[in-house]
């Protein structure tokens, strides 16, 4: 493990009795370190949680941006094989003249 986890690991098992105790009538002092503790664990499993998220290889951009044709005409659309390639009428050139 390296050494943040055992960092955390300590916090996390010193925090939670000192809190416990502090909390419990032992003393306000024994419950802030021990709550300070328990707080600097979970600030250490979030670095770990959003580091674990983070892609290991770099992502390549693509060959083909989209940015890069916004000069081009857009194409046709070309009808899918399974819709028998009738187009759907969906009323947009009818729009005018309700």
């Amino acid at each position: 493990m390296k050494d943040k986890s055992w960092l955390a690991v300590v916090c996390l098992i010193a925090g939670i009795p000192l809190a416990a105790y502090g909390l419990s009538g032992g003393g306000a002092l024994f419950a802030i370190v021990g709550l300070a503790l328990v707080l600097a664990f979970w600030f250490l499993a979030w670095q770990w949680i959003t580091r674990a998220s983070k892609p290991t290889t770099p992502i390549k951009p693509a060959a083909d941006a989209a940015w890069s044709m916004r000069d081009q005409a857009p194409r046709a659309a070309t009808p899918s094989p399974a819709s028998g390639g009738e187009e759907k009428d969906d009323g947009a050139s009818r729009r005018g003249s309700e």
